[in-house]
């Protein structure tokens, strides 16, 4: 055998996974296009026509585009479907989901390495710095949901010329001011479903079905749209709780829920108030208790006579989608309001003379019939 036979061989070897790689990346492509974008999900069009017209895709800069809104609102599913839309147009990509919990538990050089890795198509290096000039030449789809610390992702994705020409970075938040602090070139806000796409969404989950065609059922679901008011994340809970079940069962759940929010609704919702610190957090229980509908400026006022910095903590519940203003009053979601009033419940459940604040007409009364009070609010 000579050195030409040996040489032919080791360049159809390498020809030949080469080919396979190419293969591998073609198929990998494909299943992205052929995944149901819309399987159970109700009004998500208009959110993925809203966010590419924020991409500019014509232009070579590098843009970062934030998604901002309240928890449950759907800000995941919007990424994972812009994710499977927009990967065929760039050179790589990358979906980065949970980012914040997967910071706390495997640091953020693990989470670069690893995403750097996947937009490279290679085995994970050592050397960051080895990665960090190959993305400089490659236009790169990095999508990254649910960031929290403005520092933190800064480490995680440096600059807007660490990646390639035309190279798009989409971030999730709860809060609007990462990112800003992110260098955001636009920021898309999601909002509530309307009342037609709650309807579908919900009777998807409670009926298998993408309407309500249970006439028996029309009234009730029309009250858990009343209370869900738009968040996905409700309407997903609440349809698959009820399905399957009976009237008695629906009119049951609706009765227990003016007693006290679902956990599972609690839990997602109450993540935006636990990153708050203890000022705002007051700040926050005292709207969602007293203050809802009040013209705001009086309400600074009244809070700040309470020896709070009420103008900087009103305006981090409102980069938090925990409040907003309109015609210069507050306004508050239901089950944000439901939320807070809830964490005070749980402060003593059996005792409403120990919470914090107290708010129910009837346990006013009991406590003050009782001489049991701990703490008043003078409104």
């Amino acid at each position: 055998m000579n050195s030409y036979t040996l040489f032919s061989k080791s360049s159809a070897r390498t020809e030949h996974i080469l080919v396979e790689k190419i293969v591998e990346d073609i198929l990998r492509k494909l299943n992205l296009y052929s995944t149901s974008y819309d399987q159970g999900i109700i009004g998500i069009e208009k959110h993925i026509e809203g966010i590419q017209s924020l991409l500019h895709p014509e232009s070579p800069d590098v843009r970062i585009i934030g998604i901002w809104g309240m928890g449950g609102i759907g800000k995941s599913t919007i990424c994972d479907q812009i994710y499977h839309k927009l990967a065929l147009q760039f050179d790589s990509s990358s979906l980065v989901l949970d980012v914040q919990e997967k910071i706390q538990r495997d640091g953020v050089d693990r989470i670069k390495t690893k995403y750097q890795s996947e937009l490279l198509k290679e085995e994970k290096s050592p050397y960051l710095s080895y990665y960090n000039e190959r993305l400089k030449r490659k236009k790169v789809l990095l999508i990254l949901d649910d960031v929290t610390d403005s520092a933190q992702l800064q480490k995680l994705i440096g600059g807007s010329d660490s990646f390639g020409q035309g190279s798009r970075i989409i971030m999730t938040s709860r809060d609007r001011q990462v990112l800003k602090n992110a260098g955001a070139d636009d920021i898309y806000e999601v909002k509530e479903l309307n009342f037609y796409d709650s309807m579908r969404l919900f009777s998807l989950h409670a009926f298998k079905q993408k309407s309500s065609e249970e006439i028996a059922y029309r009234e009730l679901s029309e009250k858990v749209l009343r209370y869900a008011k738009g968040i996905p994340l409700a309407l997903h809970i609440l349809g698959s709780l009820l399905y399957g079940r009976t009237r008695e069962a629906w009119e049951s759940q609706l009765q227990k829920l003016k007693k006290g929010q679902h956990l599972g609704i609690f839990n997602v919702l109450k993540l935006s108030y636990d990153g708050l610190e203890e000022e705002e957090k007051n700040i926050f229980l005292d709207i969602a208790c007293f203050y809802r509908g009040r013209v705001e400026i009086e309400v600074a006022e009244t809070l700040g006579d309470c020896g709070f910095s009420s103008k900087i903590g009103m305006d981090i519940l409102k980069d938090r989608s925990l409040i907003s203003v309109f015609n210069g009053r507050i306004v508050m979601h239901d089950l944000i309001q439901e939320m807070g009033q809830e964490i005070v419940r749980k402060e003593c459940p059996e005792h409403p003379e120990k919470r914090s604040r107290l708010l129910n007409a009837e346990e006013i009364c009991e406590v003050l019939r009782k001489n049991k009070v701990y703490y008043v609010v003078t409104l």
